[in-house]
Protein backbone atom coordinates (compact mmCIF):
# COMPACT_ATOMS: atom_id res chain seq x y z
CA UNK A 1 0.00 0.00 0.00
CA UNK A 2 1.26 3.45 -0.82
CA UNK A 3 2.10 5.28 2.39
CA UNK A 4 1.61 8.77 0.94
CA UNK A 5 -1.79 10.03 -0.14
CA UNK A 6 -2.98 13.45 -1.20
CA UNK A 7 -6.11 15.09 0.15
CA UNK A 8 -8.04 18.26 -0.53
CA UNK A 9 -8.42 18.80 3.20
CA UNK A 10 -4.71 19.36 3.85
CA UNK A 11 -4.99 23.11 4.15
CA UNK A 12 -7.77 22.72 6.72
CA UNK A 13 -5.69 20.19 8.64
CA UNK A 14 -2.71 22.53 8.75
CA UNK A 15 -4.81 25.45 9.95
CA UNK A 16 -6.44 23.25 12.56
CA UNK A 17 -3.10 21.94 13.75
CA UNK A 18 -1.81 25.44 14.40
CA UNK A 19 -5.09 26.39 16.03
CA UNK A 20 -4.52 23.57 18.49
CA UNK A 21 -1.19 25.12 19.46
CA UNK A 22 -2.65 28.56 20.02
CA UNK A 23 -5.80 27.65 21.96
CA UNK A 24 -6.10 29.45 25.26
CA UNK A 25 -8.42 28.77 28.11
CA UNK A 26 -11.85 30.25 27.47
CA UNK A 27 -14.52 30.73 30.11
CA UNK A 28 -16.41 27.56 30.81
CA UNK A 29 -20.15 27.14 31.08
CA UNK A 30 -23.08 24.85 30.50
CA UNK A 31 -24.07 24.35 26.88
CA UNK A 32 -26.68 21.67 27.39
CA UNK A 33 -28.30 19.77 30.19
CA UNK A 34 -25.52 17.23 30.68
CA UNK A 35 -22.46 17.98 32.82
CA UNK A 36 -19.16 18.07 30.95
CA UNK A 37 -17.88 14.90 32.64
CA UNK A 38 -20.99 12.99 31.60
CA UNK A 39 -20.76 14.40 28.08
CA UNK A 40 -17.22 13.07 27.81
CA UNK A 41 -18.27 9.61 29.01
CA UNK A 42 -21.12 9.50 26.47
CA UNK A 43 -18.84 10.55 23.60
CA UNK A 44 -16.26 7.92 24.50
CA UNK A 45 -18.97 5.28 24.77
CA UNK A 46 -20.36 6.35 21.42
CA UNK A 47 -16.97 5.91 19.76
CA UNK A 48 -16.48 2.52 21.41
CA UNK A 49 -19.89 1.41 20.13
CA UNK A 50 -19.27 2.39 16.51
CA UNK A 51 -18.42 -0.32 13.99
CA UNK A 52 -16.03 1.97 12.18
CA UNK A 53 -15.00 5.52 11.38
CA UNK A 54 -12.51 7.38 9.19
CA UNK A 55 -10.15 10.09 10.41
CA UNK A 56 -7.56 12.63 9.27
CA UNK A 57 -5.15 14.60 11.38
CA UNK A 58 -1.77 16.18 11.87
CA UNK A 59 0.88 16.49 14.57
CA UNK A 60 4.05 18.50 15.13
CA UNK A 61 6.66 19.26 17.76
CA UNK A 62 7.50 22.92 18.31
CA UNK A 63 10.56 24.19 20.14
CA UNK A 64 10.91 27.85 20.93
CA UNK A 65 7.82 28.47 18.79
CA UNK A 66 9.38 26.84 15.71
CA UNK A 67 8.55 23.46 14.20
CA UNK A 68 11.24 20.93 14.99
CA UNK A 69 12.77 19.73 11.68
CA UNK A 70 11.06 16.64 10.34
CA UNK A 71 8.49 16.49 13.15
CA UNK A 72 5.40 17.50 11.19
CA UNK A 73 3.25 14.62 10.03
CA UNK A 74 -0.17 14.48 8.36
CA UNK A 75 -2.03 11.21 8.52
CA UNK A 76 -5.32 9.47 7.89
CA UNK A 77 -6.86 6.14 8.64
CA UNK A 78 -9.84 3.92 9.26
CA UNK A 79 -11.32 1.97 12.14
CA UNK A 80 -12.95 -1.38 11.34
CA UNK A 81 -14.85 -3.85 13.52
CA UNK A 82 -14.34 -1.75 16.66
CA UNK A 83 -10.78 -2.98 17.21
CA UNK A 84 -8.81 -2.76 13.96
CA UNK A 85 -7.05 0.46 12.99
CA UNK A 86 -5.15 1.30 9.80
CA UNK A 87 -3.06 4.49 9.61
CA UNK A 88 -1.14 6.03 6.72
CA UNK A 89 0.69 9.27 6.08
CA UNK A 90 -0.82 11.97 3.88
CA UNK A 91 0.93 14.41 1.55
CA UNK A 92 -0.33 17.98 1.99
CA UNK A 93 -1.40 19.38 -1.37
CA UNK A 94 -0.13 22.84 -0.46
CA UNK A 95 1.83 24.62 2.25
CA UNK A 96 -0.06 27.04 4.51
CA UNK A 97 0.17 30.72 3.82
CA UNK A 98 1.17 32.88 6.82
CA UNK A 99 -2.40 34.15 7.05
CA UNK A 100 -3.88 30.66 7.01
CA UNK A 101 -1.43 29.28 9.53
CA UNK A 102 -1.55 32.20 11.92
CA UNK A 103 2.02 31.44 13.06
CA UNK A 104 5.54 31.15 11.70
CA UNK A 105 5.91 27.58 12.95
CA UNK A 106 4.89 25.57 9.91
CA UNK A 107 5.91 28.33 7.52
CA UNK A 108 9.48 27.61 8.57
CA UNK A 109 9.04 23.84 8.36
CA UNK A 110 11.16 22.64 5.43
CA UNK A 111 10.79 18.89 5.65
CA UNK A 112 7.87 16.51 5.87
CA UNK A 113 8.10 13.11 7.57
CA UNK A 114 8.58 10.17 5.17
CA UNK A 115 5.80 7.79 4.20
CA UNK A 116 4.57 5.29 6.77
CA UNK A 117 1.77 2.77 7.10
CA UNK A 118 0.60 0.86 10.16
CA UNK A 119 -2.05 -1.65 11.12
CA UNK A 120 -3.04 -2.29 14.72
CA UNK A 121 -5.50 -4.57 16.43
CA UNK A 122 -6.75 -4.61 19.98
CA UNK A 123 -6.07 -7.99 21.57
CA UNK A 124 -6.72 -8.84 25.21
CA UNK A 125 -7.24 -5.18 26.01
CA UNK A 126 -4.00 -3.95 24.42
CA UNK A 127 -3.25 -2.39 21.05
CA UNK A 128 -0.75 -4.48 19.13
CA UNK A 129 1.02 -3.94 15.82
CA UNK A 130 0.21 -6.51 13.19
CA UNK A 131 3.28 -8.39 12.07
CA UNK A 132 4.41 -6.61 8.92
CA UNK A 133 7.46 -4.52 8.04
CA UNK A 134 5.59 -1.32 7.24
CA UNK A 135 3.80 -1.31 10.60
CA UNK A 136 6.89 -1.95 12.68
CA UNK A 137 9.37 0.07 10.65
CA UNK A 138 12.04 2.00 12.50
CA UNK A 139 10.92 5.43 13.77
CA UNK A 140 7.36 4.86 12.56
CA UNK A 141 5.31 7.50 14.46
CA UNK A 142 1.87 6.26 13.41
CA UNK A 143 1.17 3.70 16.18
CA UNK A 144 1.40 6.49 18.76
CA UNK A 145 -1.22 8.47 16.78
CA UNK A 146 -3.89 5.78 17.07
CA UNK A 147 -6.93 7.95 17.96
CA UNK A 148 -8.85 5.12 19.62
CA UNK A 149 -6.01 4.56 22.07
CA UNK A 150 -5.84 8.30 22.74
CA UNK A 151 -9.55 8.44 23.54
CA UNK A 152 -9.32 5.35 25.74
CA UNK A 153 -6.51 6.98 27.71
CA UNK A 154 -8.71 10.01 28.35
CA UNK A 155 -11.29 7.81 30.03
CA UNK A 156 -8.97 6.49 32.73
CA UNK A 157 -6.62 9.40 33.34
CA UNK A 158 -6.84 11.84 36.25
CA UNK A 159 -8.26 15.03 34.78
CA UNK A 160 -10.54 18.03 35.09
CA UNK A 161 -13.33 18.26 32.51
CA UNK A 162 -15.09 21.52 31.72
CA UNK A 163 -16.95 23.02 28.78
CA UNK A 164 -15.85 25.82 26.47
CA UNK A 165 -18.25 28.51 25.35
CA UNK A 166 -18.80 29.54 21.74
CA UNK A 167 -19.05 26.09 20.15
CA UNK A 168 -20.73 25.77 16.74
CA UNK A 169 -24.39 24.82 16.59
CA UNK A 170 -24.96 21.14 17.21
CA UNK A 171 -21.64 20.66 18.96
CA UNK A 172 -20.07 21.15 22.34
CA UNK A 173 -16.36 21.51 23.09
CA UNK A 174 -15.05 19.78 26.17
CA UNK A 175 -11.80 20.90 27.73
CA UNK A 176 -9.89 18.08 29.42
CA UNK A 177 -6.80 19.04 31.42
CA UNK A 178 -4.70 16.32 33.00
CA UNK A 179 -3.50 16.77 36.54
CA UNK A 180 0.17 17.73 36.81
CA UNK A 181 1.07 14.28 38.15
CA UNK A 182 -0.88 12.51 35.40
CA UNK A 183 0.66 14.67 32.65
CA UNK A 184 4.12 13.84 33.99
CA UNK A 185 3.32 10.13 34.24
CA UNK A 186 1.92 10.06 30.69
CA UNK A 187 5.00 11.65 29.16
CA UNK A 188 7.37 9.52 31.25
CA UNK A 189 5.66 6.35 30.00
CA UNK A 190 5.88 7.49 26.38
CA UNK A 191 9.57 8.37 26.65
CA UNK A 192 10.35 5.11 28.42
CA UNK A 193 8.70 3.17 25.61
CA UNK A 194 10.63 5.13 22.99
CA UNK A 195 13.94 4.66 24.79
CA UNK A 196 13.40 0.91 25.21
CA UNK A 197 12.72 0.64 21.49
CA UNK A 198 16.09 2.32 20.86
CA UNK A 199 18.04 0.17 23.31
CA UNK A 200 20.85 -1.68 21.50
CA UNK A 201 20.50 -5.44 21.24
CA UNK A 202 22.44 -7.62 23.61
CA UNK A 203 24.00 -11.00 22.98
CA UNK A 204 25.14 -12.52 19.70
CA UNK A 205 25.05 -16.07 18.44
CA UNK A 206 28.05 -15.51 16.12
CA UNK A 207 31.23 -17.38 16.98
CA UNK A 208 34.87 -16.35 17.11
CA UNK A 209 36.60 -12.96 16.92
CA UNK A 210 33.82 -11.36 14.88
CA UNK A 211 31.37 -12.10 17.67
CA UNK A 212 33.77 -10.60 20.21
CA UNK A 213 34.06 -7.36 18.24
CA UNK A 214 30.32 -7.14 17.84
CA UNK A 215 29.86 -7.71 21.55
CA UNK A 216 32.33 -4.94 22.41
CA UNK A 217 30.59 -2.55 20.02
CA UNK A 218 27.21 -3.41 21.50
CA UNK A 219 28.44 -2.90 25.06
CA UNK A 220 29.73 0.56 24.09
CA UNK A 221 26.39 1.39 22.51
CA UNK A 222 24.50 0.17 25.57
CA UNK A 223 26.70 2.33 27.81
CA UNK A 224 25.91 5.37 25.66
CA UNK A 225 22.21 4.50 25.69
CA UNK A 226 22.22 4.22 29.49
CA UNK A 227 23.90 7.63 29.74
CA UNK A 228 21.31 9.23 27.45
CA UNK A 229 18.48 7.48 29.28
CA UNK A 230 19.69 8.83 32.63
CA UNK A 231 19.98 12.33 31.18
CA UNK A 232 16.45 12.09 29.79
CA UNK A 233 15.02 11.05 33.16
CA UNK A 234 16.85 13.85 34.97
CA UNK A 235 15.59 16.40 32.47
CA UNK A 236 12.07 15.06 32.85
CA UNK A 237 12.26 15.47 36.64
CA UNK A 238 13.09 19.14 36.14
CA UNK A 239 10.27 19.77 33.69
CA UNK A 240 6.82 21.25 34.20
CA UNK A 241 4.21 19.63 31.97
CA UNK A 242 0.78 20.95 31.04
CA UNK A 243 -1.43 18.71 28.90
CA UNK A 244 -4.82 19.87 27.61
CA UNK A 245 -7.24 18.15 25.23
CA UNK A 246 -10.20 19.73 23.44
CA UNK A 247 -12.86 17.27 22.30
CA UNK A 248 -15.57 18.52 19.94
CA UNK A 249 -18.69 16.38 20.24
CA UNK A 250 -21.69 16.03 17.92
CA UNK A 251 -24.50 16.62 20.41
CA UNK A 252 -27.13 14.88 18.29
CA UNK A 253 -25.31 11.55 18.19
CA UNK A 254 -22.90 12.00 21.15
CA UNK A 255 -19.95 11.14 18.90
CA UNK A 256 -16.50 12.74 18.75
CA UNK A 257 -15.98 15.06 15.79
CA UNK A 258 -12.51 16.39 16.56
CA UNK A 259 -9.80 15.82 19.14
CA UNK A 260 -7.07 18.41 19.72
CA UNK A 261 -4.17 17.84 22.07
CA UNK A 262 -1.57 20.33 23.29
CA UNK A 263 1.28 19.41 25.62
CA UNK A 264 3.68 22.10 26.83
CA UNK A 265 6.94 21.02 28.46
CA UNK A 266 8.78 23.88 30.14
CA UNK A 267 11.93 24.11 32.23
CA UNK A 268 11.53 26.84 34.88
CA UNK A 269 15.21 26.84 35.79
CA UNK A 270 16.43 27.26 32.22
CA UNK A 271 17.92 30.65 31.34
CA UNK A 272 16.74 30.31 27.75
CA UNK A 273 13.00 29.65 27.36
CA UNK A 274 13.59 28.52 23.77
CA UNK A 275 14.19 25.12 25.33
CA UNK A 276 10.45 24.84 26.00
CA UNK A 277 8.69 22.27 23.81
CA UNK A 278 5.09 22.14 22.61
CA UNK A 279 3.53 19.05 21.07
CA UNK A 280 0.34 19.67 19.09
CA UNK A 281 -2.01 17.16 17.54
CA UNK A 282 -5.45 17.39 15.97
CA UNK A 283 -7.57 14.66 14.39
CA UNK A 284 -11.06 14.86 12.85
CA UNK A 285 -13.54 11.98 12.62
CA UNK A 286 -16.09 11.38 9.86
CA UNK A 287 -18.08 8.62 8.17
CA UNK A 288 -19.23 6.77 11.28
CA UNK A 289 -20.60 3.30 10.59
Amino acid sequence: MNGNRTTAGSKRRIGGLILAASIVCCSCGSMNDRPAQEGLALALAGMAGSDGVSFEGGAALLQGGKAFPGSTIYYGGHVKDHKKVSLFTLLPDERPSPAAAGTEALKQQETIAPAYYSQLEKREGKWQLLNNKTSAGENNPLPALNPLRQLEELERMDKKVSEETGAASGTRVLRIELTAAQAHEQLAAELEQEMQALRPGRGFSDAGAAAGRKQQATEAMVALWEKRNSEMKLRLEQAEIKTVYHLTVDTRHSLPKRLAWTRVVSYPGAANRSADETYVMEVSFYGYR
